[in-house]
């Protein structure tokens, strides 16, 4: 329940990217801090999306910022290459 499949998502500087989000139980969000971008928190069997261009290389964290998800393991690593 505390945990994004895929774990890590690789793009290219420059890429638009779009992610879906799609929670299969429980309340979740998505968010990356560094693209300014965070879907709704959403409920068990719903989605939503994000867009935004990869504008800058590196590693950065997408986490649930619900609670304590990040601290229970929910964040995956988002690599601009």
């Amino acid at each position: 329940n505390y945990s994004f499949t895929p774990s890590t998502i690789t793009v290219k500087k420059g890429d638009k990217v779009k992610i879906t989000f799609k929670n299969m139980n429980g309340s979740h969000s998505l968010k990356i801090d560094e693209f300014k971008v965070e879907t709704k928190t959403i409920q068990g069997g719903a989605e939503d999306s994000i867009e935004f261009t990869a504008d800058k290389t590196g590693s950065f964290v997408y986490y649930c910022d619900v609670g304590s998800h990040r601290s229970k393991g929910m964040w995956g690593t988002l690599k601009v290459e």
